[in-house]
Parts: structure tokens; C-alpha cells; sequence
């Protein structure tokens, strides 16, 4: 399912001057019907957050909330998974991390039962989580989840202070978004 990705091409990177994310990686892919824009945003404490929008709407302050529904997300999510992969093979201590952006409620008056509402806004998440379980092998990853807030995090197994790392992570995430990150 996860195997045939777009051919992806690496536009550069750039540090940022900000404390995190430190430095900033770019790729660009054409899927069947849209280009993306892809970054990993890098941050000092080992982890690389991955995020991809239309090229089109990489200057707008909710490019990543939206969602196509023209049948290729297997796809795309593919292509993004193997971007992180090439990562991985020239940095092999990097742990990854994504946050999985909740689908936009509009219909929340027809979804009254509120298991059913939680699947709606969450699925974005499980598909990723999906994809995560049958890439990366637990053997290199530790794979910790956040479901209340869409969080993702593929632990290295190389990491040397793993706790810091989830620490500081947990640190950013509560300063820059003030979400608590809490293991499931």
C-alpha cells in the first residue's frame, strides 16, 4: 500500500535564526492532481517534524488544514513517509514527529454521536499512524502517540537522552501551541 511514491525532488534548506525549528528542509513532489510542498522542520533536540501542503497555498496561515478528497492520499502520505525515510538514512539518529491536524468540523450538527465525531475529526490521524506502524520498524523506533492531540512521535532508538527529548519537544509544543503532549 505504501510503496509506489510520487519522485520527490529536494529543493534545499535553510536555518531559520529562530531558536526551533533550527533549520528548515524543502521538497517539492507532482502527484495526480496537485504539486505538493513538503518541509521538515528540524529541531536541535533530534527530531524532524514533517508537514506538506498544495504548492499553492504554502503562504497561507491554514495550508496545512486542508484536505483533498480526490483519491490519492495513500499516495501522497507515501510520498512523504519515503521523505522522511531518505532522511532517516543520511541522519540515522533523527527521530520524527508530525502533528496531525484535525478535520475542519463543519458537519458537526449531522455527527450527534460523539464516538463518531472524534473518528470524523480524527482520521487524518489514524491513516498516519497506520502508515507509521507498517514503515518504520520498532526495531529502530520507539512509536509514541498523543490521540487527544493528534501527535505523532517516531522515538529513535539511537536517541542518547530520549526523556530530554520528549521533554523539550513537550516544552515547544506547550510554549509555540499550548498543547500538553501525554502519552497514550
Amino acid at each position: 500500500m505504501f510503496d509506489k511514491p510520487y519522485q520527490f525532488q529536494f529543493l534545499g534548506d535553510r536555518k531559520t535564526f529562530l531558536t526551533e525549528p533550527s533549520q528548515k528542509i524543502h521538497y517539492r513532489f507532482k502527484a495526480q492532481h496537485r504539486t505538493y510542498f513538503v518541509t521538515l522542520e528540524i529541531f536541535s533536540y533530534g527530531i524532524a517534524a514533517i508537514k506538506y501542503c498544495d504548492v499553492k497555498d504554502k503562504e497561507s496561515k491554514k495550508a496545512y488544514n486542508k484536505i483533498f478528497n480526490d483519491g490519492d492520499a495513500f499516495r501522497v502520505i507515501t510520498t512523504c513517509l519515503h521523505i522522511m525515510l531518505d532522511y532517516w538514512k543520511k541522519n540515522p539518529t533523527t527521530s520524527f514527529a508530525f502533528y496531525a491536524v484535525p478535520r475542519e468540523l463543519q458537519s458537526t450538527l449531522l455527527i450527534k454521536d460523539a464516538k463518531r465525531l472524534e473518528t470524523y475529526k480524527n482520521i487524518r490521524f489514524r491513516i498516519y499512524r497506520y502508515a507509521m506502524i507498517n514503515l518504520f520498524a520498532p526495531t529502530h523506533f520507539t512509536q509514541l502517540t498523543d490521540n487527544k492531540n493528534c501527535l505523532y512521535v517516531l522515538l529513535n532508538k539511537k536517541q542518547k537522552k530520549p526523556k530530554t527529548t520528549i521533554k523539550e519537544m513537550g516544552s515547544y509544543l506547550l510554549d509555540s501551541y499550548n498543547l500538553i503532549f501525554e502519552v497514550d
